[in-house]
Order: C-alpha cells, then structure tokens, then sequence
C-alpha cells in the first residue's frame, strides 16, 4: 500500500513538473511562487493519501507502544488469578484425600467381613467339636461289644444298619441323586457322628454340595471334616477345598489350600493335580 502511495506521488509530481516545464514564466519570484505552489499540493496530496513522513512516524510509535503495552497486560498475572489457581489446586487436593478415605473404609469394611465369617466357622467348629465330645462321652458310658449300638440325637442305631444307610447315600451320589445323597448321610451323622464311617460321612455331604456348584456349603462341609481326628479322608477335603475357592474365582486363596495339601500331606495322591492346577494359576 505504501509502495502504491508512493507511484501517485511520483507521478503526480512528474505531471506538475511538465507543466511547469511548459510554462515559461520568467523572474525568481514567478519560480518561488510555483514552487511554493507545488509543495502546498504535495502536502495536500500527502495529507490526504495519510501517508505524512512525521504523522507516520508517530502513528508507528503509537502502534508499537500500543502493541507492546497490550503484550505486557497479556502476560500479566493478577492477584486474583493466582488465587484462583491456588484454590483449584487445593481443591483438588481435598477431592484425592477423601477419594482415598472412601478407599480404605471399604477395605476396612471388606477385612471386618472377612474376620466376622472366620469368627462364624470357628463358633460352628467349636459348637461341632463340643457335640463330639458329649457323644463321645457317652459312648465310653456305654457296655461295648459287637452288638451294641451307637447312640444319637435320632436313637439307637445298629453299626449294621449305620454301614448299610452309609452304602445308600454313596449309591444315591454316583446315581446324582445329590440332595437325596446329603439326606442320608446328615441322618447318620445326627444319630452318631462318633461312628468310623461318620467322617465318611460328611466328606460325601461335601462332595454333594460340589457337585451342585453349592461352593460355599461345600467348603464348610469339607473344613468339618478335618476337624475328625485320624480321618481318612483329610487330604481329600484339603484338595477339595482349594477346588471350591478355584470354582469361585479366589484364585490366592485357592493356592494357599493346595499350598497346605503338599505341606500336611506330602504323601497324597492329590499333590500331582494340585501342582498341575498351581501352575495355571
């Protein structure tokens, strides 16, 4: 644009400068007076194209002191924006802290879960136990002999007949007649959990509960049976435990039951699936 100015200038000047060529006027004050006449029109000119050397100059200074005093407001930071930054960084901070309260109360409610069931196992282990004990009580009152009978909350009952209603609920389990299976045999176990087949017994409760993906009252039929003195049937349960927790998807407690499998029974049958299963842990 100032390039542009500049040619109108120029050529303007040229078109004034053949005019004054082609009118011959003599004397010094004629030549003065034309001349003066000439640069009243190029300042007009310049006047009105805004293209004056001083005006321009300062109309760049302003600009550029404008520009400058605008950059300067730009970065500015003021009192009230800091505070603002302060108080959405402490905010903030309040927002994480109660997130990580909320964190723990429900790992304090998830722990206090866990020791109220450990307390109501160990309560129904204990209340087993002290059952054991009165039948067991009982039976050393009681004339021994091989026709004497075992003595429980449902009557006498022969150790004959107590075989025979054993050998039902294990037929009735390979026929998958699971809840008929738990009838029979927690019918034994009422009338005399002392009886060597009682441990028996309850494992096949157990293996009842498995079989009808019943995984929770499994593993409390299976952790009753250990709590029989010189069971058979340990080590089973012991396995049979780490499958119900493998089942219910508690991988780390499912371990820690087949890592107590190879630790209390180094010798059983079981320790070989329980590595295999370990090992896809």
């Amino acid at each position: 644009m100032r390039y542009f100015k500049f040619a109108v200038v120029l050529v303007f000047s040229i078109f004034l400068f053949m005019n004054c060529a082609g009118t011959k006027k003599g004397g010094e004050e004629s030549a003065a007076t034309q001349e003066e006449q000439q640069q009243k029109e190029l300042d007009d000119i310049e006047a009105l194209l805004g293209i004056s050397t001083e005006g321009g100059q300062e109309s760049q200074a302003t600009n550029e002191n404008g520009e400058k005093l605008k950059l300067l407001e730009t970065n500015e930071v003021t009192p009230q924006q800091g505070y603002n930054s302060a108080s959405q960084a402490a905010a903030q901070q309040e927002i994480a802290a109660e997130k990580e309260k909320e964190k723990l109360k429900k790992e304090i409610q998830r722990l206090k879960k866990q020791l109220k069931e450990k307390d109501r196992k160990i309560a129904e282990l204990n209340a087993l136990l002290d059952q054991q004990a009165a039948e067991l009580e009982q039976v050393k009152q009681k004339p021994t002999g091989s026709t004497a009978g075992y003595t429980g909350s449902l009557g006498t009952v022969s150790g004959e007949e107590y075989k025979m209603r054993y050998e039902e609920g294990r037929a009735a389990f390979e026929n998958r007649q699971y809840r008929d299976a738990i009838q029979i045999f927690e019918s034994l176990l009422a009338s005399n959990s002392m009886h060597p087949l009682a441990d028996n017994a309850q494992y096949w409760i157990g293996e009842c509960h498995y079989a009808l993906r019943q995984y929770d009252a499994a593993i409390m039929d299976f952790e009753k049976v250990l709590t029989f003195p010189n069971s058979n049937k340990r080590a089973d349960a012991q396995f049979k435990l780490g499958l119900c927790y493998l089942r219910k998807g508690q991988r780390e407690k499912a371990l820690e039951e087949f890592n107590r499998l190879r630790e209390e029974y180094p010798n059983s049958p079981y320790n070989a699936r329980a590595q295999a299963l370990m090992s896809k842990l």
